[in-house]
């Protein structure tokens, strides 16, 4: 399964980033919602949408745990994942500490029992959970069966870490891989990898980042997320160009290491 993440085409109103997906020819899409502004009436509407053109929700971002987050809202997110169909709910850490994270996530986790998203987390450098070790820790910690870790594969390699430390992740731990490319040498300081996450990644296969060997380790099952947040490809093509562009990089990037999609 090939997604389009919402990251990559977050100038898209929600249905926008469907009718994108559809078009350049992705399994699924995720998706990006304020449970502020989206009620479930809505989220049902986007899911008949999503049936409609044959495609799945991979995902809903993001739950932010933190000492200052609301719990009601992370809770409203649940639901839409839910009402939506998505497959993982995508939550990121802003605690220092991982007894705080832990916690936090195994009431999440708790409250996703009695639905069929399952919690998915992200490391990145500049958050709570910096390393994918870290968060492997941290789903110990919580003692969450059913939840999963999220690799990038940009935070993987800014974390210091390598493909080859996937192979000692325990069998369905990770949920998917999110796809995309970047220069080897990073940049200096926490705020500035922030920066490049969310404004400067390059799509498969135009960067120095180890992909096909991340690919080659990962389960054939495993979903794939194209996340190119990049203010140079936003201005040059509209969500719909852009995410053609990237998945025609990505397929390239799987014929590559000898994979048809």
């Amino acid at each position: 399964m090939i997604s389009l993440a919402a990251g990559t085409v977050l100038d898209a109103a929600p249905a926008r980033i469907l009718e994108a997906a559809s078009a350049a020819g992705y399994d699924a899409a995720g998706l990006r919602l304020d449970p502020g502004s989206v009620g479930l009436a809505e989220a049902e509407r986007l899911r008949r949408q999503a049936d409609d053109l044959g495609l799945r929700l991979l995902d809903l971002e993001v739950v932010r745990l933190g000492p200052d987050r609301d719990p009601d809202h992370q809770r409203r997110l649940l639901d839409l994942a839910d009402a939506l169909g998505a497959r993982f709910l995508l939550t990121v850490s802003e605690h220092r500490d991982d007894s705080a994270t832990a916690s936090d996530l195994s009431r999440l986790y708790e409250a996703s029992r009695n639905h069929t998203v399952r919690i998915a987390l992200e490391f990145m450098r500049f958050t709570g959970v910096p390393t994918l070790a870290a968060a492997l820790e941290v789903l110990e910690l919580t003692g969450a069966v059913d939840a999963v870790v999220l690799v990038d594969a940009l935070h993987l390699h800014r974390a210091g870490e390598l493909p080859e430390d996937l192979a000692g992740v325990p069998a369905g731990r990770i949920g998917y891989v999110q796809l995309c490319d970047a220069p080897a040498r990073a940049p200096q300081g926490l705020q500035a990898l922030s920066w490049e996450a969310r404004h400067d990644r390059l799509a498969p296969g135009e960067g120095d980042l180890p992909l096909a060997e991340l690919l080659a380790r990962v389960h054939p099952e495993v979903p794939l997320s194209v996340e190119v947040q990049s203010d140079r490809l936003a201005a040059r093509w509209d969500p719909a160009s852009r995410a053609g562009h990237l998945l025609a990089s990505t397929r390239r990037l799987l014929a590559a290491g000898g994979t048809t999609i």
